[in-house]
C-alpha cells in the first residue's frame, strides 16, 4: 500500500477464535472506521503472560478486510519497569515493518496510556498527532511508568475517555482534558425479539420462572460474590419461581459455585463458563431481566447489549453505567450492597406481573432501537473520525 493516508490503531491485542475477547472493543472500532472509509492498519501489542499461548514476536495477517499485525511477547511475573520496556522494543520491532510496507500513517489512534507511552516519542519525532481512547481507569504502576502516562495523555491531540466516571479519573490522576464519547458495540447478534412471551400478552395466565441472567468474567471486580448473596435473599422472601443464570469463567468461578452451595441455592442457579456473544445473545432473548453488580465499570457494554435485545438491566452506580441505565430501562444500585440489589431484583419481578411498562413490547422495542441508534458502529465511528488528522 505505501501510502501514508492510513490511521494506525494501536491495541493490547486482537480477538482469535482461541482468545476471542481479547482487544475485541479495540478491533470493533478499527473496523468501524473502517466500514466509513477510513484506512486503517491495526497494530497489536501484546504483552500478555505466557500462559496465554500464541506465537512469539511479529505476526502479519488480515482479518475484516483490515491489516492486523502482532507482536507478541509473552512474558513472566516482571515488574511494571521491565514490562514496559519489553513493550516499548516491541513497537520499535513493528513499526519499522509496518512502514516498510505501508508507510508513515497520517495519525495514530491508541487505545489506553498503557499503550500510548510506548508511541509517544515516535509520533514526537515524525511529528505525527495521536489520539488516546481510555477504555480502562489506569492503575498507579509507580512513579517513573505514572510520568511517562501523564506525558502521554498530555501530549496528544485529544484524549477520548469511554464514559463521564473515566474522564473525571484521567483528570484527577493526570490533569488531562478528555472529551467523552462510548464504546462502539458491536450489536449485530443483538436483537429485539417479541418472540419471548410476555405477562401482559398472556392475560391472566402466569409465567412460570422469571429468569436473571448475569455475564461476565468471574473475577473480584464484577461482584458476582454480591449478586449470589442477594440473589439468595431474594428467592427466600418470594414464592415466585426464579432461575439465576451466570454465564463466565474466571479465577473466582470456583468461589461463587461454593458461595451458592453454601446458600443452598444451587437449584436455582445454573453457570455456564465461558461463553461467546452468539451464546449470550441467545440466553438473553429468553431471559426478563440482566443484572450485574460490577464493582467497577468504566463502561459497560454488556449492559447494552442486553437493553439493545430489549431486557431490562439492573447495574450498579460503578462509573460507566450512569451514563446509560435509569428508570426508564433499569435500576441502579449502590456497589456492594446486598439488600439494595434484593430488592431491585424483587422490584423487577413484581412489575412483570404487574404489566408495568418497562416490561410492555413497545416500550422495550423502543429502548432497543434508542441503544442501537446511540451506540451503533457508524454513529460512534463518525464521532471518533472527527477527532483523527
Amino acid at each position: 500500500m505505501n501510502d501514508n493516508s492510513y490511521i494506525l490503531e494501536v491495541s493490547w491485542g486482537c480477538p482469535s477464535e482461541k482468545y476471542p475477547i481479547n482487544g475485541l472493543f479495540q478491533f470493533d472500532q478499527a473496523r468501524a472506521l473502517h466500514s466509513i472509509g477510513e484506512k486503517i492498519v491495526f497494530l497489536a501489542l501484546d504483552m500478555r503472560s505466557f500462559r496465554r499461548f500464541r506465537k512469539w514476536g511479529y505476526n502479519r495477517f488480515e482479518k475484516a478486510g483490515i491489516p492486523v499485525i502482532e507482536y507478541n511477547f509473552p512474558w513472566g511475573p516482571f515488574s511494571p519497569q521491565l514490562k514496559y520496556q519489553a513493550q516499548d522494543f516491541s513497537f520499535k520491532r513493528a513499526i519499522k515493518k509496518i512502514e516498510k510496507e505501508f508507510g508513515v500513517p497520517r495519525c495514530v489512534h491508541v487505545h489506553c496510556c498503557q499503550q500510548a507511552i510506548s508511541v509517544t516519542s515516535y509520533c514526537e519525532k515524525k511529528s505525527i498527532p495521536y489520539i488516546v481512547t481510555e477504555h480502562i481507569t489506569p492503575l498507579n504502576e509507580g512513579d517513573a511508568i505514572e510520568k511517562r502516562k501523564e506525558k502521554a495523555l498530555k501530549g496528544a491531540r485529544t484524549v477520548i475517555a469511554v464514559s463521564n466516571a473515566l474522564a473525571r479519573d484521567v483528570m484527577r490522576n493526570y490533569g488531562a482534558d478528555s472529551v467523552v464519547i462510548p464504546n462502539i458495540v458491536d450489536l449485530r447478534e443483538f436483537k429485539y425479539s417479541d418472540t419471548k412471551p410476555r405477562q401482559q400478552d398472556l392475560g391472566s395466565q402466569k409465567i412460570n420462572t422469571f429468569e436473571f441472567l448475569s455475564a461476565a468474567s468471574a473475577n473480584h471486580g464484577k461482584g458476582f460474590d454480591i449478586l449470589v448473596k442477594a440473589y439468595a435473599k431474594f428467592i427466600g422472601e418470594t414464592s415466585a419461581k426464579t432461575h439465576l443464570t451466570i454465564m463466565g469463567d474466571g479465577p473466582e468461578l470456583p468461589i461463587i459455585q461454593d458461595l451458592a452451595l453454601e446458600l443452598g441455592i444451587t437449584d436455582n442457579i445454573t453457570f455456564t463458563g465461558s461463553y461467546v456473544r452468539k451464546e449470550f445473545a441467545d440466553n438473553l432473548t429468553r431471559s426478563d431481566c440482566f443484572v450485574l453488580a460490577s464493582r467497577s465499570e468504566t463502561f459497560g457494554i454488556v449492559y447494552i447489549e442486553a437493553l439493545a435485545t430489549g431486557i431490562p438491566v439492573i447495574a450498579t452506580k460503578c462509573g460507566g453505567p450512569e451514563d446509560f441505565v435509569d428508570s426508564t430501562n433499569g435500576i441502579l444500585v449502590p456497589v456492594d450492597d446486598v439488600d439494595a440489589l434484593a430488592i431491585a431484583m424483587k422490584e423487577m419481578l413484581k412489575d412483570y406481573e404487574s404489566n408495568a411498562s418497562r416490561f410492555s413490547s413497545e416500550h422495550m422495542k423502543f429502548v432497543s432501537e434508542k441503544c442501537k441508534e446511540k451506540f451503533a458502529p457508524e454513529a460512534v465511528a463518525n464521532e471518533i473520525a472527527s477527532k483523527l488528522i
